[in-house]
């Protein structure tokens, strides 16, 4: 019985979450994820909304304090989200990646119980690549979980800004902002492939900042720190990237392609920009560029080269980030939109919704 709840939770996973293919590796993982107790509570509880824990208690036949004290516990080891709805904590179930995967490293933590969990995360995420492989490849019909959010210097001085295009409307709209240990980068130096990009730049926001700062998976900053972040973050050469809705957002990552789970899985995709939700791509002046190469440096998809002297772009891996503009010193990029612009879900709750839908056949 114990099994088939195990594999009720991959299921779950798999229609809510990003790559979460269902292997022998995925049921390894959450068995060292969840305990007996926590599964039955996690196969039973809402992915859509926070739920109360006398209603889950009710669904699974077990007494209110504890399953109380257990959804709090699952809480803080970052299985499931909590908020407060007048003065009681509800909870709700998370998507594996992204979510639970980020919560297990962003405190930084270097000890035993990391490294088991990294290694068999990497060993899940090795055995999804075929099958998200393939999911890509039809990715252009999909519902992408992340998108790019563009360097904001770099978009064209013409070009209509949307407010779900501008990391810093965001910031400056946020009640609480906290920032981490960036979870992909730590993951990887656990397993002794780390890299040299800065480590605390990933920011929440909002209500996940809250749930962050108070299970302390992430310290509290200002609004000038979190647009700190930004810059310092741009200026290393990482992609701001974030959920892909309107409303609101949770997060902005700012990623790389040797360490950071997103953009390392669609950079050995053959057209990057066709698995994430990116609505800009860039555009070369020739007659300003020199051919210096900073930009080809620079790219995180290695979509830019130089040839005859000048900067070339595939299209087909432009993710629209804005990086290589952002590092040319002649001033020779800009960004502007894709043709096929497309506007995110609006909320969280649409996009959970249409990628369950996607991935069942029913849209």
């Amino acid at each position: 019985m114990t099994q088939e709840l195990y594999e009720r939770l991959a299921d779950i996973f798999n229609m809510i979450g990003y790559g979460s293919g269902k292997s022998p590796e995925l049921i390894a993982l959450l068995k060292s994820l969840f305990n007996e107790e926590e599964v039955r509570i996690a196969v039973n509880l809402s992915p859509m909304a926070p739920e109360s824990p006398a209603k889950v208690a009710g669904r699974i036949g077990a007494e209110t304090e504890r399953t109380a004290l257990v959804l709090d516990e699952m809480a803080d080891k970052g299985l499931i989200y909590s908020s407060v709805r007048d003065g009681e904590k509800w909870y709700k179930l998370i998507q594996l990646v992204p979510g639970i995967f980020e919560l297990q490293f962003m405190k930084g933590q270097v000890n035993d119980r990391a490294k088991e969990l990294a290694r068999l995360f990497d060993a899940y995420f090795h055995a999804a690549a075929p099958e998200d492989k393939q999911f890509a490849s039809d990715a252009k019909e999909s519902v992408h979980f992340a998108r790019v959010i563009p360097i904001e210097e770099t978009l064209d001085s013409e070009t209509k800004i949307f407010p779900f295009e501008n990391a810093r409307q965001y910031i400056e709209e946020a009640d609480v902002i906290t920032v981490s240990t960036c979870y992909c980068r730590h993951k990887q130096r656990l397993l002794d492939r780390g890299c040299s990009y800065p480590d605390e730049v990933c920011l929440q926001i909002g209500p996940f900042a809250e749930f962050v700062r108070e299970r302390g998976f992430g310290r509290a900053i200002t609004r000038e720190e979190a647009l700190a972040v930004l810059k310092k973050s741009a200026d290393a050469g990482l992609v701001h990237t974030s959920s892909n809705t309107q409303e609101r957002i949770d997060f902005i990552c700012n990623c790389c392609t040797c360490c950071c789970g997103i953009l390392k899985g669609v950079s050995h995709f053959g057209a990057p920009v066709r698995s994430i939700s990116s609505n800009y791509e860039v555009e070369v002046d020739t007659e300003l560029c020199t051919g210096c190469g900073e930009c080809a440096v620079n790219c995180q998809m290695d979509a830019v080269t130089v040839h005859e002297g000048r900067a070339a772009v595939q299209e087909d891996r432009c993710i629209g980030c804005g990086v290589c503009a952002y590092h040319c010193p002649f001033e020779a990029m800009r960004l502007v939109p894709r043709k096929d612009f497309v506007e995110p879900p609006r909320s969280f709750k649409e996009l959970i919704a249409k990628q369950a839908a996607a991935k069942s056949g029913n849209s």
